[in-house]
């Protein structure tokens, strides 16, 4: 094991041709991500510095309780550098845990992220993780929900156990203030809970029956409409640049209440829609495709109108049960892929980056929605990641035991030439 873990450091790890360090405003979004390796340097030990992505999901992205860590995450940095984020139990991005910062620069995830610990706290906890220090701090107030637009704020919510809304506060990271926000009450959706205004001053939050408007000023509530079980709440980035408009997701099958296969979970529309944020009436937006499959969520906008979604599909015999009290379109059991893409009036979807095949769950700093396409590892690299991802964890054991025997090999092979030497001075 020891020569698979120092084999990263063998590989050629410079990237393909593509904008000069420096440039201004060039891509550093990868066009690909290639699995982590066993060996790779963690988040604590090496920092990456401000990050372009991370990745979470299941096989090459999920670790062994043999080793102590199920979840083994994926951070990119904005050089090209690959890092694991390490967690006690799989985990998930951009919905309820590992949430980047609008700069990349820090991680908010719940404390069970190395470098935290799990605290006897009924309300729960988050974890900051700095990735330019490799610094954690924790705070208390509850559990990460979505940055603010200028990063200085982190909306946090009270744990919860019975699928209710739990108390919703603001966390100040630099100063650990905590500021509550006024109770709302009613079941929610993880994914598509809540998003801030372009300009920081109001929160749009979903329950299961309702979205209300949060002035984060005058510390006001009101409820803007009432949703149906087909609506959800688009995303993080939920609002149009205007402030004045908020996309709302309607899922076209599989919410009337009965059961619903795999299939059909997979196969069906969710169409957007938009309304006016002061008064909840239907607005004219973007006219953009439909996502397909199990639940979307939009990151953000880019300057030309573009929208960044998440496109997730069903984890393989997946089927959805009226009476599941666990079920969750973002969940980790529930999903079975991810894809990132960016959604155009012209009715095109096309993919702004290559996932590993295993990913699950992806987050992008907000400040990054226009930076796709930058540069990927050399083929070298990419190749021998590829390679070690076939059939997890066997072939990495297999290249392990190729290392031992190559080994064992050249040691007889030097035996046998000390005993030829022997022989001839004899």
């Amino acid at each position: 094991m020891a020569v698979l873990a120092g084999m990263p450091l063998l590989l050629p790890a410079l990237p393909d041709a593509g904008p000069a360090p420096g440039t201004a405003n060039r891509p550093v979004v990868p066009s690909r991500v290639y699995p982590p390796m066993t060996g790779e340097a963690t988040v604590l030990e090496d920092p990456p510095g401000p990050a372009a992505l991370v990745v979470a999901g299941d096989q090459e992205l999920r670790g062994s309780d043999i080793w102590g860590w199920e979840g083994r995450s994926l951070v990119v940095g904005r050089d090209g550098s690959y890092r694991l984020a390490r967690t006690v139990g799989e985990t998930t991005a951009g919905t309820e845990d590992l949430l980047l910062s609008p700069d990349g620069r820090r991680l908010a995830a719940q404390p069970w992220l190395e470098g935290s610990r799990w605290p006897d706290d009924p309300i729960g906890q988050t974890a900051i993780l700095d990735l330019n220090t490799g610094q954690a701090r924790q705070y208390a107030g509850g559990l990460p929900v979505v940055w603010a637009p200028d990063g200085r704020r982190l909306l946090v919510m009270a744990q919860s156990i019975d699928g209710r809304l739990g108390r919703l506060s603001l966390l100040d990271p630099a100063t650990a203030a905590l500021h509550q926000l006024p109770q709302i009450t009613g079941t929610f959706r993880p994914g598509n809970l809540a998003a801030f205004s372009p300009d920081g001053s109001r929160l749009a939050v979903a329950t299961t029956h309702a979205l209300h408007i949060i002035d984060l000023a005058s510390g006001t509530t009101r409820t803007l409409g009432a949703l149906t079980w087909r609506d959800r709440l688009a995303g993080p980035g939920a609002w149009l640049p205007d402030g004045d408009r908020i996309a709302i997701w309607s899922i076209g099958d599989c919410e009337d209440g009965g059961s619903c296969d795999e299939g059909r979970l997979a196969r069906r529309s969710i169409h957007i829609s938009y309304w006016y944020a002061r008064t909840g009436a239907p607005a004219i937006g973007p006219t953009l495709p439909p996502a397909r499959g199990l639940a979307a969520r939009l990151l953000g906008w880019q300057r030309d109108g573009d929208a960044v979604v998440a496109e997730y599909q069903p984890e393989k015999g997946l089927a959805k049960r009226p009476d599941d009290q666990l079920w969750s379109e973002t969940g980790w059991t529930q999903v079975g892929a991810v894809t990132l893409r960016e959604f155009r009036p012209d009715g095109s979807r096309p993919e702004l980056v290559e996932l590993p095949s295993s990913a699950l769950f992806v987050d992008v700093p907000a400040d990054l929605l226009d930076s796709f396409g930058g540069p990927s590892p050399s083929w070298p690299e990419g190749a021998a990641r590829w390679l070690l991802a076939v059939w997890w964890p066997l072939g990495q054991f297999l290249v392990a035991l190729v290392g031992l025997t190559a080994l064992v090999a050249s040691r007889r092979m030097v035996a046998r030439r000390r005993q030829t030497r022997l022989r001839g001075r004899s």
